[in-house]
């Protein structure tokens, strides 16, 4: 098997699936690449849902993409005829003047004139009795956040990709590939294929895919818990997606949307992880799951401590925890996106985006000049 391509994309999850996208979109020939099925739960796209917010605590240079973020999945949502998103807002929790989660969201949300609702703890408590801040701790609420379902996402991109004339080929290893005369030559093992253009969009597998590059990305392990709460948590009753910065983790989940149980998680909770095929190799340790419990006895008093289930999800980290998204420095045919450190998956439909400017023009008009790889061999 064989055949000539404008772009072959590696990976097809959260970005890959994306740029497959806004390639076919733009009428180009598209093949992409996956070792797995589509929303598969080996690397980092799944788990059910991502919250996404515009105040981003993290680092203010990401509120102009995540603008653009929420316009392309308002679009997506609309083209594939399901609801991605669901605005339920979010309430972040911590003690002002000693959180950088909480202060860095009003910082965020005041430099870009975000809507921000402040409250007290005991206002935050009356407005949602389902949560029991610490004392001292204030609330922010961003009433246009809200929760993506993360599955949901990544099969809309790939469908409206594929009637749009992409070909993707799921299940299918890539063994090498290389720029060759200026064109990318990708073997897998069905057989051999050549593009003008080429992205990597590797997730967990980015640093073996892209290791002539050196790029410093270690893998870890991030446990998910699901945890039997009260209708009062339900989506549909106003429950919003909630962050925790308590002094050992900051925490964060979800509505209930099964009826039964809400999705926790500490974004700190990591395991080393050698390879991402060691994810699911070892069941989740008592020494993890009991910080989890402690939370949830602690500030969910509405929710039960007894894990119903788990799940684990790869977070591919830079030494900053800011993304890579970049081309290659001497074969400009190769684009590629890595290290999205545990918060990229509500950019994937603008990752996408700049992916395929990248791939087609050599440049995108979105601002990403603090993502560049080469920030790190200065």
């Amino acid at each position: 098997m064989s055949g000539a391509y404008d772009v072959i994309v590696i990976g097809l999850g959260a970005m890959g699936s994306s740029a497959c996208y806004h390639l076919a979109a733009r009428g180009h020939r598209v093949l992409g690449l996956d070792q797995y099925h589509l929303a598969h739960d080996r690397g980092s796209s799944h788990g059910e849902t991502r919250l996404i917010r515009k105040a981003y605590f993290e680092n203010p240079s990401y509120v102009p993409l995540l603008r653009r973020a929420y316009e392309l999945w308002e679009n997506l949502e609309l083209e594939c005829g399901r609801t991605l998103f669901e605005r339920a807002g979010l309430v972040t929790f911590g003690r002002p003047g000693a959180s950088r989660v909480f202060d860095g969201a009003r910082a965020s949300g005041r430099l870009y004139d975000i809507p921000l609702e402040e409250f007290s703890r005991e206002q935050a408590i009356g407005r949602w009795p389902i949560y029991r801040p610490p004392e001292g701790f204030a609330a922010a609420f961003e009433p246009g956040a809200g929760f993506l379902y993360a599955e949901r996402c990544v099969l809309a991109h790939a469908n409206e990709a594929r009637k749009r004339g992409a070909e993707l080929r799921e299940n299918e290893p890539v063994v090498d590939f290389a720029i060759e005369n200026r064109q990318a030559v990708v073997r897998t093992a069905c057989g051999r294929y050549t593009a003008a253009r080429l992205i990597v969009a590797g997730g967990g597998w980015s640093a073996s895919l892209l290791r002539e590059l050196v790029l410093p990305l270690t893998l870890r392990k991030m446990m998910l818990g699901w945890f039997p709460a009260t209708s009062d948590h339900a989506a549909e009753k106003g429950a919003p997606g909630f962050v925790f910065d308590l002094d050992d983790d900051f925490y964060y989940g979800f509505p209930q949307i099964d009826g039964e149980s809400i999705k926790v998680a500490g974004h700190r909770r990591f395991e080393p992880l050698a390879a991402p095929e060691d994810k699911d190799r070892l069941p989740p340790s008592a020494q993890r799951i009991a910080p989890l419990r402690q939370f949830v006895r602690d500030c969910l008093p509405f929710a039960q401590d007894e894990m119903l289930r788990t799940s684990h999800c790869i977070y591919t980290m830079t030494p900053d925890e800011d993304f890579i998204i970049d081309r290659h420095p001497t074969a400009p045919e190769l684009v590629f996106a890595a290290g999205f450190s545990g918060h990229g998956f509500k950019f994937a439909s603008v990752v996408g985006e700049i992916l395929a400017d990248l791939a087609i023009e050599g440049e995108t008009a979105q601002p990403i000049s603090f993502l560049s790889a080469a920030r790190f061999s200065a």
